[in-house]
């Protein structure tokens, strides 16, 4: 019996040795590491306590990063000075205490007896460089650890130091994109205000309010608005991007009918349309189709990609907008007869402020953000979006997302 329980453990520490492996190369945030290698250690060893302690060099204390089976109030003892408190596992080694009521290493004996903890060990997270900070376990009894065990847990603590580096990193990171993108929204919605009041000045200007212009004036005037506008373009656009990221954790998605929505943006864009001399038609089948999302991500990528095949088709061209349906799937098709796309830019159209050679050509001040937005909500809800092209004849831009059924409610 006592054969098959050590088998058994054996077989729990390689199940965590190797989780712990595999979570060294991936993006999960450090709370998720830590919470799941306190518990597992407790599992496996049967201790009454683990915490995680990182380092901060700036202060030279260990900040509590994860703890198990420890009351609130010997968590939140006090400041853990890294010179008091089993300053020898910070110099690399694993440090065990027999009786932490009597060990002078222990920074806080009296706050441990009252706790019910004993015995102590405590291993160094060692980084690639350096070591980071110390895994602690905690037992209510006095109890040594055979050679195996400190073995394992001196794998487990190599192991989860590097993960929890990468972890670091990759919170660190994350906090500095995320403060980027807000300060560039911040800045980009400040200078919208001004923009819109250069703009509404230059309208008076041109209306003659304040007196007649000369020809090369209007033209000026002209010019300048047209780059305010482009400018405008662009401050929609990255203001739509950011809206939808910072907004799409808590988007509440619904049963739409992408009939009735694409329906919709046809009649919101016919007229535009019917002024440049287009035809815009649609082909949709009787069915209804259902998808799940919300009404505003649909309207984002259908004023998107109908929008964009009005200003890049000629006069007299056609714009189809088809649904249909196939495999559990809803497929929507717009179709233009405008300039279509070279061969070699293809692979690079969803890409973020990439923009055809032909596009430039018609909107030299675009910035090439609407097919990237259309691209990261597509996706988000479980669908793809590809493109077909001919330079010269027109594009197709084909979407397919799952198809829902009223019946699973």
């Amino acid at each position: 019996m006592g054969t098959d329980k050590g088998l058994e453990n054996s077989l729990q520490q390689l199940r965590l040795l190797n989780e712990v492996a595999k979570d060294i190369t991936s993006t999960i945030g450090l709370g998720p590491r830590l919470g799941f290698i306190c518990q597992s250690i407790i599992d496996i060893m049967g201790v009454k306590g683990v915490s995680i302690r990182l380092l901060d060099e700036k202060t030279n204390r260990l900040e509590l990063a994860s703890a198990c089976g420890l009351s609130e109030a010997y968590i939140h003892k006090g400041p853990v000075d890294a010179d008091k408190s089993l300053a020898k596992a910070l110099e690399g080694a694993p440090h065990f205490v027999l009786d932490a009521s009597k060990d002078p290493g222990l920074q806080y004996p009296e706050e441990a007896r009252r706790e019910g903890l004993v015995s102590v060990l405590s291993f160094p997270l060692k980084g690639r460089a350096k070591v980071i900070g110390t895994l602690r376990l905690y037992t209510g009894e006095k109890r040594t650890f055979s050679q195996d065990e400190i073995d394992f847990l001196s794998a487990l603590a190599a192991q989860g130091a590097v993960s929890l580096e990468n972890a670091r990193i990759y919170d660190t990171l994350e906090k500095q994109d995320r403060a980027k993108s807000e300060f560039i929204m911040m800045m980009t919605h400040e200078m919208k205000g001004p923009l819109m009041a250069i703009q509404g000045l230059l309208d008076v200007m041109q209306k003659g309010y304040v007196g007649d212009l000369t020809d090369k004036q209007k033209d000026l005037i002209d010019r300048m608005r047209r780059r305010i506008k482009s400018l405008m373009e662009v401050i929609t656009g990255l203001l739509d991007i950011y809206e939808w990221q910072s907004q799409r954790p808590d988007a509440k998605l619904i049963p739409l009918s992408l009939k009735e929505q694409t329906q919709r943006a046809v009649d919101l864009f016919r007229t535009s349309a019917r002024e440049k001399g287009l035809t815009l038609d649609t082909d949709v089948p009787d069915e209804d189709l259902i998808l799940k999302a919300s009404e505003d991500e649909i309207e984002k990528i259908l004023n998107n990609l109908i929008t964009n095949a009005i200003k890049y088709t000629p006069i007299g061209g056609t714009i189809l907008i088809a649904l249909s349906a196939s495999g559990g799937r809803v497929i929507l098709t717009v179709k233009d007869t405008g300039i279509g796309i070279a061969a070699g830019e293809i692979p690079k159209i969803f890409d973020e402020f990439f923009r055809t050679k032909s596009a430039k050509k018609i909107d030299p001040y675009g910035k090439g953000l609407g097919l990237s937005l259309v691209k990261q909500i597509v996706e988000s809800l479980g669908g793809t979006i590809s493109v077909k092209s001919e330079e010269g004849k027109g594009s197709a831009f084909i979407l397919t997302f799952p198809r829902f059924s009223l019946y699973n409610l």
